[in-house]
């Protein structure tokens, strides 16, 4: 009877380690993807954000944990924790007028702000409140599809056709010839295996087609 006893409380630890592995998958898998809005910026609070994007603006709330990135923001953290000081507010690294991205999340009609990055006026101003976004590293490229592999583990593979947008670090100067040409960019020509991407997406069925592509970083 002990050595029953002993089994079945070692099935039910055993299920709750599988429940949990399940959740921790899920979670993962979730916080590698968020809405976006890429738009200017018309306000700033003590704890908040606005951006105005296709003629509409959304008020983001920051919180402490939300991520900026902006020339010089790593510098300055880093130097105020060496001096014992707080780290630069929001305020200190964005200023109304300029041009941001924010990839955000949505519960009870509230928008916090996950992430903040400063981006280049030509880029465009959108807001795409359907479509997600997903961020890793370049497993494989092709003329027409990416795989990347993101904070859940998993690689994803997104499809593209010849309109697709691609924006960010090394991108802008072979943009820029490809269009005096009167040619498509291609992909593969701008985006490598390891290079650290931003993908944004809609699904349709088990399809995720790309709207555009920003290179965060490339591989070294």
């Amino acid at each position: 009877m002990a050595t029953l006893a002993f089994k079945e409380a070692a099935m039910k630890s055993w299920w709750k380690v599988v429940v949990f592995a399940a959740i921790l998958a899920v979670t993962a898998g979730l916080s590698a993807q968020s809405k976006w809005v890429r738009g200017a910026v018309t306000a700033m609070g003590t704890d908040t954000v606005t951006v105005k994007a296709m003629d509409k603006e959304f008020t983001f709330k920051v919180e402490p944990a939300t991520k900026v990135i902006a020339r010089g923001a790593g510098t300055a953290a880093r130097e105020a924790e060496a001096a014992g000081k707080p780290r630069p507010t929001l305020s200190g690294l964005v200023k109304v007028g300029q041009n941001v991205e924010v990839d955000y999340r949505e519960a009870g009609g509230a928008m916090t702000a996950t992430e903040i990055r400063l981006v280049a006026a030509g880029e465009g101003m959108s807001a795409d409140t359907s479509s997600s976004n997903y961020r890793g590293n370049v497993t494989a490229v092709t003329a027409n599809s990416l795989t990347v592999k993101g904070a859940d583990n998993q690689n994803w593979t997104f499809t593209f056709d010849a309109k697709i947008n691609v924006v960010g670090t090394g991108v802008g100067t072979k943009a820029r010839a490809a269009k005096e040409a009167g040619k498509a960019i291609s992909v593969p020509e701008v985006v490598a295996a390891g290079d650290t991407v931003i993908v944004y997406f809609a699904e349709a069925g088990a399809a995720k087609a790309a709207k555009e592509i920003r290179v965060l970083s490339k591989a070294k």
